[in-house]
């Protein structure tokens, strides 16, 4: 009990701690828990780790080669004579213009394709804090609701008390008050520790986010604007969208890099040779062509076909990401009426408990009558309340796809340097 009575002080605190705090995560305490995760983490290495091997693609692979030889000659005729004799040498593959530039546009699209990632990977941690904060809100409200419930279950057995003292209802009242009061007492015990279970598994994956809610949710409203300006919005900054056209573009690149590497590979070189015991010294230009075989050419049609699949991958992609987007905005201003909808009929399951309540003070009507209206009426305020976090969440959800509910644009300077 006094384990109950604390999850449900907690709660109470939470909800009323700071005055001036919104239904949803401060947005700095927001940007700084999304970065700290642990798939935005990972996403922020690999970006870093793919910036670097795209530097060292741009400055290319080919690279300095020595060489040395230790030979002795050996002369069969007259005067016969053995003679030690040495060479070193220095080469190098050359990178043309053509290939260089070819490399360049693989290590840009190579990183763009990283950065993409890294915003998908902000964008989808956005989704799961989200998800887990209302998942947190609506067991809290859900808390709240069995609280007043709650206190009302109290009043009612003190009001069926001062009959009985009055002699105006009979003591079997008492016993149907006292059940009445252990069902909602049980609810509320219940309620309290889902609310304090999910508020874990939030702070779980956020541990620095600060969980704390406005007690009173506000009134959820239809998405302003049209469905077209809005997903219009959603693609000018889906990172799962622009991920699918990275991969296309770093294929397409890599293709183009393939198809330079189809021609021969040149090389040059110095060589220095000590000849005839020292007798003879030979300095030379050594030039080389590694000539291509087939293997080449099917590697570079290889990636051209995986570049075209991956171009009609994002199409079919675009396409239901509108669908989706769209059917997201139609559900928000859908779910925001249903609550309107349920709200008035909470309001009027309310007071209709209210009258009975108080007609049942003044001596008239039936306990049991009290006791199905006031279940009536749980019923209906905790169906609006479980809608108006949903539609609540719903908007919250169109806000974030839109990039207006917290920054999710990702900076390359700040995907190095963000905590």
């Amino acid at each position: 009990m006094n384990a109950v009575r604390t999850l449900t002080l907690a709660l109470t605190l939470a909800f009323t701690a700071q005055a001036q705090a919104d239904y949803l995560p401060d947005p700095k305490a927001a940007e700084a828990a999304l970065w700290a995760s642990s798939g935005v983490a990972q996403a922020r290495g690999e970006f870093a780790a793919q910036t670097l091997k795209s530097q060292g693609l741009q400055r290319g692979r080919e690279e300095w080669m020595v060489g040395a030889d230790i030979a002795q000659r050996r002369i069969q005729t007259t005067p016969r004579d053995t003679q030690p004799e040495w060479g070193v040498a220095l080469s190098r593959p050359l990178r043309l213009p053509a290939r260089a530039a070819a490399d360049r546009a693989l290590a840009g699209a190579l990183t763009a394709h990283a950065e993409a990632n890294l915003g998908e990977a902000l964008h989808e941690s956005g989704r799961q804090l989200l998800m887990l904060w209302f998942a947190w809100l609506g067991e809290a409200s859900q808390a709240q609701v069995w609280q007043a419930q709650l206190e009302l279950a109290e009043q009612q057995l003190a009001a069926v008390n001062a009959r009985i003292r009055l002699g105006e209802a009979p003591r079997a009242e008492r016993v149907n008050a006292e059940a009445a009061l252990a069902q909602v007492r049980l609810q509320q015990q219940q309620s309290a520790a889902r609310a304090q279970q999910a508020r874990s598994r939030l702070l779980a994956q956020y541990p620095s986010l600060a969980v704390e809610a406005d007690g009173n949710l506000p009134s959820p409203t239809a998405p302003s604007g049209s469905a077209e300006a809005y997903v219009d919005a959603v693609l000018a900054h889906n990172h799962e969208l622009a991920r699918a056209r990275r991969q296309a573009e770093v294929l397409q690149a890599e293709a183009r890099q393939l198809a330079k590497r189809r021609s021969v590979d040149p090389s040059v070189g110095v060589f220095y040779k000590n000849e005839v015991g020292g007798n003879e010294h030979v300095v030379g230009l050594n030039l080389g062509l590694t000539l291509p075989g087939a293997a080449r050419r099917y590697d570079q049609e290889a990636t051209a076909q995986l570049s075209a699949t991956a171009q009609d991958a994002a199409r079919l992609l675009e396409q239901r990401l509108r669908q989706e987007a769209r059917a997201d905005f139609e559900s928000a201003g859908a779910q925001a009426v249903s609550w309107q909808q349920a709200e008035r009929a909470a309001q009027a399951l309310e007071e209709s408990a209210r009258l009975a309540a108080r007609a049942y003070s003044l001596g008239e009507g039936s306990l049991d009558q009290v006791l199905v209206t006031r279940r009536l009426a749980l019923d209906g305020r905790v169906q609006a309340q479980q809608t108006q976090v949903a539609a609540l969440a719903a908007a919250a959800r169109l806000k974030l796809d839109a990039h207006q509910l917290w920054p999710l644009d990702v900076d390359t300077d700040d995907a190095h340097a963000h905590p």
